[in-house]
């Protein structure tokens, strides 16, 4: 399993908003968190659209959270983040193919393991990747 450049830098601008005190630009993120600003600009919309970021505009103006860090789970962000969850192709919903199917025990066997990596997830929130 690979998480996507999206979910990478959701996670990475989240972490930088979190660790300043003040509104961030686009630009400084993007390079601290070398990520491409067309990238960025992305993530930020969607980030804005969940409310985990607040977007503010003029001098003073750039990007921030919108929560208290220890109230933004990683496995919230990851989920906003991916397109498709499906490891395997018959967990994709209603449209497997697979031949194997429904006797076959590994979609039970990945899906318990994916439980397990959100279960992970879910209890970290973003002020824990933020302590020393």
């Amino acid at each position: 399993m690979q998480l996507t450049v999206s979910s990478d830098s959701a996670l990475r601008t989240l972490i930088c908003l979190g660790k300043k005190n003040a509104p961030v630009t686009i630009a400084e993120v993007a390079e601290q968190c070398q990520i491409s600003k067309s990238t960025l600009m992305k993530v930020v919309m969607t980030l804005v659209g969940a409310n985990l970021v607040v977007s503010e505009r003029g001098r003073n103006g750039g990007i921030s959270l919108a929560q208290d860090a220890k109230d933004i789970s990683v496995g919230s962000v990851v989920r906003l983040m991916e397109n498709s969850l499906a490891l395997v192709e018959c967990m994709k919903d209603g449209t497997s193919t697979c031949p194997l199917l429904p006797k076959c025990r590994l979609k039970h066997v990945l899906y318990t393991a994916q439980e397990n990596f959100f279960s992970t997830l879910d209890n970290t929130s973003l002020a824990d990747l933020l302590r020393d």
